[in-house]
């Protein structure tokens, strides 16, 4: 017997579009004995990892997702997580996402609260919206490519596992402390590093021209940051709760610092704004308690709100 022809997949689609997501398509048991519970996606060529069940809860222990179905003499390749897949499966503690997965689904983890690590392979390309919330015993996080990890996209905070786990291991099993951005990056996505607070400091490449929103936010253990004259950018909430930075150097080359970039970097002593920049973002130093000086230069034409907002340590400023 042959999968769904697509005619019947489109119309059970449209019949049942309004509650699609509570229902699985096929079950396939593991060589394991795990149950892994499937919708078809591509037209019925791919599958989908999703739940049994509407109160979800759906799996327990060690879940192994294969890289390839074979159902009902069909070959099938697995290459999404699905939204709330794993959600609330407080029992689960291991999960092995395959190679052929490029993107995981909002809530897909949420509430996975026995999940303890998770590497993410280097072909997943979007993680959905809060897909780690509640996920408090992660402390690890895998990643075996740190280009591929630097161009995902981010929906939200708890999409990003390091928003729990606060520790960033590469694939040997070493974790990383002192992170070296490879050359050919060119640009470091919006929370990229967000929460994690092991960094102690980061090399960025020439090739970066973009430093993405909350990208390393939070990272409390950074103490020293070379930004490089090809980045044009530094994006809202970059370096926000950064605490343990004491000096940043911004290049000739950025022109925008971004609403909240150093918000709450109290260790932060001295910056210097080169002549290349046209705006300072709304509460940009908002909380910056350790500056006590600070030289604004002429290429500056506009300060947003609450720029400099209970920098109490600040006793001079020259505004041109």
């Amino acid at each position: 017997m042959k999968r769904p022809d697509i005619t019947l997949i489109l119309f059970l689609m449209v019949a049942s579009f309004s509650t699609k997501t509570y229902a699985y398509e096929i079950a396939v048991e593991n060589a394991d004995g795990v149950t892994i519970y499937y919708d078809y996606i591509n037209f019925g060529r791919e599958l989908s990892v999703t739940y049994r069940t509407t109160s979800y809860n759906s799996y327990t222990g060690s879940v192994v997702i294969p890289t390839e179905v074979v159902y009902q003499g069909e070959t099938l390749k697995v290459t999404e997580i699905g939204d709330y897949a794993f959600s609330g499966s407080t029992g689960l503690t291991l999960i092995e996402i395959p190679s052929s997965v490029t993107s995981i689904g909002d809530y897909a983890l949420e509430g996975c609260t026995g999940l303890t690590s998770i590497n993410i392979p280097s072909s997943v390309t979007s993680i959905g919206m809060s897909t780690f919330y509640n996920c408090t015993s992660l402390t690890k996080v895998v990643v075996p490519d740190i280009v591929s990890w630097c161009s995902i996209s981010f929906s939200h905070y708890p999409s990003n596992p390091l928003y729990y786990a606060h520790h960033l291991y590469s694939d040997d099993n070493t974790e990383i402390t002192e992170l070296v951005i490879p050359d050919g990056v060119n640009s470091i996505g919006s929370g990229a590093f967000y929460g994690c607070t092991e960094l102690t400091s980061i090399e960025i490449p020439n090739s970066v021209a973009s430093i993405g929103d909350w990208a390393f936010q939070g990272c409390t253990g950074l103490t020293v940051i070379e930004i490089p004259s090809s980045v044009t950018s530094i994006g809202s909430i970059a370096f926000s709760d950064c605490t343990g930075l004491t000096s940043i150097n911004i290049p000739n080359s950025v022109t925008s610092i971004g609403n909240y970039a150093f918000m709450e970097c109290t260790g932060l002593t001295s910056i210097n704004i080169p002549s290349s920049v046209t705006s300072i973002g709304n509460s940009a130093f908002w909380k910056c308690t350790g500056l006590t000086s600070i030289n604004i230069p002429n290429s500056v034409t506009s300060i947003g709100n609450y720029a400099f907002m209970e920098c109490t340590g600040l006793t001079s400023i020259n505004i041109p």
